[in-house]
Protein backbone atom coordinates (compact mmCIF):
# COMPACT_ATOMS: atom_id res chain seq x y z
CA UNK A 1 0.00 0.00 0.00
CA UNK A 2 1.26 3.28 -0.92
CA UNK A 3 2.19 6.01 2.45
CA UNK A 4 0.27 8.64 2.71
CA UNK A 5 1.15 12.18 2.71
CA UNK A 6 1.48 11.89 6.53
CA UNK A 7 3.51 9.28 6.82
CA UNK A 8 5.93 10.28 4.93
CA UNK A 9 6.21 13.93 6.22
CA UNK A 10 6.35 12.47 9.33
CA UNK A 11 9.41 10.12 8.31
CA UNK A 12 11.06 13.27 7.15
CA UNK A 13 10.18 15.04 10.63
CA UNK A 14 11.84 12.09 12.41
CA UNK A 15 15.01 12.95 10.57
CA UNK A 16 15.24 16.28 11.54
CA UNK A 17 14.60 15.59 15.38
CA UNK A 18 17.49 12.84 14.96
CA UNK A 19 19.43 14.95 13.62
CA UNK A 20 18.86 17.54 16.34
CA UNK A 21 19.40 14.98 18.87
CA UNK A 22 22.75 14.32 17.14
CA UNK A 23 23.62 17.90 17.07
CA UNK A 24 23.17 18.34 20.45
CA UNK A 25 24.72 15.68 21.46
CA UNK A 26 27.97 17.53 19.77
CA UNK A 27 27.27 20.65 21.52
CA UNK A 28 26.07 22.50 18.38
CA UNK A 29 22.87 24.39 17.72
CA UNK A 30 21.60 23.91 14.07
CA UNK A 31 19.92 26.66 11.97
CA UNK A 32 16.68 26.68 10.66
CA UNK A 33 17.90 26.75 6.77
CA UNK A 34 20.22 23.12 8.06
CA UNK A 35 17.12 21.82 9.57
CA UNK A 36 14.97 22.31 6.27
CA UNK A 37 17.43 20.62 4.11
CA UNK A 38 17.68 17.62 6.62
CA UNK A 39 13.48 17.81 5.90
CA UNK A 40 14.21 18.01 1.78
CA UNK A 41 11.90 21.29 2.02
CA UNK A 42 12.19 24.78 1.70
CA UNK A 43 12.12 26.98 4.74
CA UNK A 44 8.85 28.36 3.94
CA UNK A 45 6.93 25.17 4.33
CA UNK A 46 9.67 23.40 6.83
CA UNK A 47 9.04 25.35 9.99
CA UNK A 48 4.83 25.43 9.58
CA UNK A 49 4.99 21.31 8.47
CA UNK A 50 7.32 21.02 11.71
CA UNK A 51 4.60 22.60 13.98
CA UNK A 52 2.00 20.76 12.43
CA UNK A 53 2.89 17.04 12.45
CA UNK A 54 5.10 17.40 16.24
CA UNK A 55 2.28 20.56 18.08
CA UNK A 56 5.90 22.68 18.80
CA UNK A 57 7.69 25.33 16.95
CA UNK A 58 11.03 24.20 15.86
CA UNK A 59 12.57 25.90 18.52
CA UNK A 60 10.17 24.57 21.34
CA UNK A 61 11.55 21.20 19.81
CA UNK A 62 15.30 22.12 20.11
CA UNK A 63 15.22 23.42 23.69
CA UNK A 64 13.13 20.56 24.62
CA UNK A 65 15.79 17.54 23.06
CA UNK A 66 18.83 19.54 25.15
CA UNK A 67 17.39 19.61 28.12
CA UNK A 68 16.50 15.76 28.09
CA UNK A 69 20.34 15.36 26.90
CA UNK A 70 21.65 17.37 29.57
CA UNK A 71 19.90 15.55 32.17
CA UNK A 72 22.68 13.19 33.11
CA UNK A 73 24.85 16.41 34.25
CA UNK A 74 21.66 16.65 37.42
CA UNK A 75 22.65 13.51 38.99
CA UNK A 76 24.06 13.25 42.03
CA UNK A 77 27.80 14.15 41.13
CA UNK A 78 26.75 16.98 39.08
CA UNK A 79 25.48 20.58 39.74
CA UNK A 80 22.86 23.00 37.90
CA UNK A 81 25.45 24.90 36.99
CA UNK A 82 26.70 22.21 34.82
CA UNK A 83 23.67 20.98 33.39
CA UNK A 84 22.37 24.64 32.49
CA UNK A 85 26.08 25.14 30.47
CA UNK A 86 25.73 21.77 28.81
CA UNK A 87 22.10 22.77 27.70
CA UNK A 88 23.01 25.50 26.38
CA UNK A 89 21.59 28.19 29.32
CA UNK A 90 23.62 31.16 30.30
CA UNK A 91 22.40 30.94 33.99
CA UNK A 92 21.39 28.20 36.29
CA UNK A 93 18.19 30.11 36.68
CA UNK A 94 17.07 30.02 33.14
CA UNK A 95 18.05 26.34 32.87
CA UNK A 96 15.75 26.01 35.97
CA UNK A 97 12.86 27.83 34.23
CA UNK A 98 13.08 25.79 31.00
CA UNK A 99 12.90 23.12 33.14
CA UNK A 100 9.62 23.77 34.95
CA UNK A 101 7.83 24.70 32.14
CA UNK A 102 9.04 22.10 29.67
CA UNK A 103 8.64 18.79 32.64
CA UNK A 104 6.45 20.72 35.71
CA UNK A 105 9.49 20.04 38.04
CA UNK A 106 12.31 21.83 39.70
CA UNK A 107 15.99 21.27 38.93
CA UNK A 108 16.17 20.19 42.61
CA UNK A 109 13.56 18.02 42.39
CA UNK A 110 14.95 16.27 39.68
CA UNK A 111 17.82 14.92 41.00
CA UNK A 112 15.90 12.87 42.95
CA UNK A 113 17.63 9.62 41.73
CA UNK A 114 18.18 7.70 38.51
CA UNK A 115 14.60 6.66 38.53
CA UNK A 116 13.05 10.34 38.43
CA UNK A 117 15.83 11.47 35.73
CA UNK A 118 15.09 8.95 33.72
CA UNK A 119 11.32 9.54 33.45
CA UNK A 120 12.18 12.87 33.14
CA UNK A 121 14.26 12.82 30.41
CA UNK A 122 12.12 10.64 29.03
CA UNK A 123 8.97 12.82 28.94
CA UNK A 124 10.97 15.65 27.58
CA UNK A 125 12.13 13.31 24.53
CA UNK A 126 8.42 13.00 23.54
CA UNK A 127 7.08 15.63 21.72
CA UNK A 128 3.38 16.74 22.27
CA UNK A 129 0.43 15.56 20.02
CA UNK A 130 0.33 16.53 16.86
CA UNK A 131 -2.27 18.29 14.98
CA UNK A 132 -5.85 16.25 13.37
CA UNK A 133 -7.22 16.80 10.17
CA UNK A 134 -9.92 19.65 10.73
CA UNK A 135 -13.62 19.29 8.68
CA UNK A 136 -12.60 21.75 6.18
CA UNK A 137 -13.89 22.06 2.76
CA UNK A 138 -10.37 22.68 1.03
CA UNK A 139 -10.46 22.65 -3.24
CA UNK A 140 -7.89 22.10 -5.34
CA UNK A 141 -7.64 23.84 -8.57
CA UNK A 142 -5.60 25.00 -11.28
CA UNK A 143 -3.84 28.15 -11.10
CA UNK A 144 -2.38 29.84 -14.48
CA UNK A 145 1.15 31.35 -13.93
CA UNK A 146 0.98 35.97 -13.17
CA UNK A 147 3.43 38.01 -12.75
CA UNK A 148 3.53 40.39 -9.68
CA UNK A 149 4.99 43.95 -9.01
CA UNK A 150 5.96 43.75 -4.92
CA UNK A 151 8.13 45.50 -2.63
CA UNK A 152 9.56 43.53 0.84
CA UNK A 153 7.86 44.64 4.21
CA UNK A 154 9.85 43.96 7.04
CA UNK A 155 8.43 44.72 9.96
CA UNK A 156 5.04 44.14 12.62
CA UNK A 157 2.21 42.49 10.00
CA UNK A 158 -0.40 44.95 11.79
CA UNK A 159 1.35 47.82 9.52
CA UNK A 160 1.35 46.34 5.93
CA UNK A 161 -1.30 49.13 5.22
CA UNK A 162 1.86 51.50 5.42
CA UNK A 163 3.39 49.05 2.43
CA UNK A 164 0.34 48.64 0.25
CA UNK A 165 -0.29 52.11 0.19
CA UNK A 166 3.42 52.93 -1.28
CA UNK A 167 3.35 49.94 -3.52
CA UNK A 168 0.24 51.32 -5.18
CA UNK A 169 1.95 54.58 -5.30
CA UNK A 170 4.85 53.60 -6.89
CA UNK A 171 3.02 51.04 -9.38
CA UNK A 172 0.22 53.71 -10.19
CA UNK A 173 3.04 55.98 -11.50
CA UNK A 174 3.62 53.53 -14.08
CA UNK A 175 0.39 52.02 -14.99
CA UNK A 176 -3.45 53.11 -14.86
CA UNK A 177 -5.34 51.66 -12.06
CA UNK A 178 -7.17 49.27 -14.83
CA UNK A 179 -4.88 47.43 -15.05
CA UNK A 180 -4.46 45.95 -11.83
CA UNK A 181 -5.57 42.47 -11.63
CA UNK A 182 -5.72 41.38 -7.67
CA UNK A 183 -3.72 42.52 -4.32
CA UNK A 184 -2.03 40.11 -3.18
CA UNK A 185 0.64 38.90 -0.31
CA UNK A 186 3.22 36.34 0.38
CA UNK A 187 3.22 36.10 4.15
CA UNK A 188 6.77 34.25 5.30
CA UNK A 189 6.63 33.90 9.08
CA UNK A 190 4.26 33.58 11.50
CA UNK A 191 3.89 36.58 13.99
CA UNK A 192 2.65 34.45 16.30
CA UNK A 193 6.36 32.71 16.76
CA UNK A 194 8.69 35.41 14.65
CA UNK A 195 9.22 38.63 17.00
CA UNK A 196 7.14 41.49 15.32
CA UNK A 197 10.10 43.48 14.00
CA UNK A 198 11.58 40.29 11.92
CA UNK A 199 8.04 39.42 10.45
CA UNK A 200 8.43 39.51 6.51
CA UNK A 201 6.38 40.00 3.77
CA UNK A 202 6.04 40.37 -0.63
CA UNK A 203 2.93 43.04 -0.49
CA UNK A 204 2.29 42.42 -4.64
CA UNK A 205 -0.07 43.66 -7.04
CA UNK A 206 -0.65 41.60 -10.20
CA UNK A 207 -0.31 43.59 -13.32
CA UNK A 208 0.08 41.43 -16.09
CA UNK A 209 2.65 42.39 -18.92
CA UNK A 210 2.66 46.12 -17.98
CA UNK A 211 4.98 47.45 -15.26
CA UNK A 212 8.63 47.02 -14.75
CA UNK A 213 10.80 46.13 -11.70
CA UNK A 214 12.50 49.57 -10.88
CA UNK A 215 13.75 50.91 -7.19
CA UNK A 216 12.07 49.40 -4.72
CA UNK A 217 9.72 47.33 -6.96
CA UNK A 218 10.75 43.52 -7.46
CA UNK A 219 9.25 41.55 -9.70
CA UNK A 220 7.50 38.21 -8.64
CA UNK A 221 5.78 35.22 -10.26
CA UNK A 222 3.67 32.94 -8.74
CA UNK A 223 0.97 30.42 -9.23
CA UNK A 224 1.34 27.95 -12.46
CA UNK A 225 0.02 23.96 -11.60
CA UNK A 226 -2.45 22.63 -8.54
CA UNK A 227 -3.07 24.51 -5.42
CA UNK A 228 -4.56 23.56 -2.66
CA UNK A 229 -6.73 26.78 -1.82
CA UNK A 230 -9.10 28.11 1.47
CA UNK A 231 -11.29 30.86 1.78
CA UNK A 232 -10.46 32.91 4.74
CA UNK A 233 -13.50 34.71 6.25
CA UNK A 234 -13.25 37.75 8.62
CA UNK A 235 -10.40 40.00 10.10
CA UNK A 236 -6.87 39.65 8.13
CA UNK A 237 -4.66 39.65 11.10
CA UNK A 238 -6.42 36.14 11.75
CA UNK A 239 -5.01 35.07 8.39
CA UNK A 240 -2.04 32.36 10.66
CA UNK A 241 -4.14 30.12 12.21
CA UNK A 242 -6.05 30.00 8.63
CA UNK A 243 -2.82 29.08 7.36
CA UNK A 244 -2.40 26.31 9.96
CA UNK A 245 -5.59 24.95 8.88
CA UNK A 246 -5.31 25.23 5.49
CA UNK A 247 -1.69 22.96 5.81
CA UNK A 248 -3.29 20.71 8.28
CA UNK A 249 -6.56 19.68 5.72
CA UNK A 250 -4.11 19.15 2.70
CA UNK A 251 -1.67 16.85 4.62
CA UNK A 252 -4.00 15.38 6.23
CA UNK A 253 -7.50 15.18 4.80
CA UNK A 254 -6.66 15.70 1.14
CA UNK A 255 -3.04 13.71 1.74
CA UNK A 256 -1.75 15.90 -0.68
CA UNK A 257 2.42 16.49 -1.08
CA UNK A 258 3.29 20.71 -1.14
CA UNK A 259 5.28 21.85 -3.34
CA UNK A 260 8.49 23.97 -2.99
CA UNK A 261 6.52 27.42 -3.58
CA UNK A 262 5.29 29.64 -1.02
CA UNK A 263 1.73 29.94 0.05
CA UNK A 264 0.03 33.02 -1.13
CA UNK A 265 -2.50 35.29 -0.36
CA UNK A 266 -5.54 36.84 -2.91
CA UNK A 267 -7.29 39.59 -0.44
CA UNK A 268 -10.11 39.94 -2.21
CA UNK A 269 -12.44 42.81 0.06
CA UNK A 270 -10.59 46.42 1.14
CA UNK A 271 -11.07 46.83 4.64
CA UNK A 272 -11.36 50.27 4.26
CA UNK A 273 -14.84 49.05 2.45
CA UNK A 274 -15.57 46.07 3.74
CA UNK A 275 -17.02 45.50 7.65
CA UNK A 276 -13.71 43.45 9.54
CA UNK A 277 -16.21 40.38 9.87
CA UNK A 278 -17.28 40.20 6.20
CA UNK A 279 -13.73 40.33 4.79
CA UNK A 280 -12.51 37.53 2.36
CA UNK A 281 -9.22 36.03 0.91
CA UNK A 282 -8.15 33.44 -0.56
CA UNK A 283 -5.46 31.44 0.62
CA UNK A 284 -3.32 29.12 -1.88
CA UNK A 285 -0.61 25.85 -0.89
CA UNK A 286 0.82 25.00 -4.15
CA UNK A 287 1.07 21.11 -4.67
CA UNK A 288 3.91 19.28 -6.19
Amino acid sequence: MKPSQRQLYAERIERVVQHVEDLTFEGRAPTLAELAGVAAMSEFHFHRIFRLMTGETVGEAVRRIRLARTLPSLAAAGTITQAAGASGYATPQGFARALRRQAGTSASAARGGAETLESLAAQLRSPPPGATAPALSVEIVSVDPFRLLAIRNVGDYAELNGSYTRLFDLVLAQIPMKDLRGIYGVPHDDPRFTPAEACRCDCALAVGSAGRPTGELAELHLGGGSHARLRHLGCYDDMPASIDRLYAATLLQADCEIGSAPAFVHYLDDPEEVAEAELRADIYLPLA
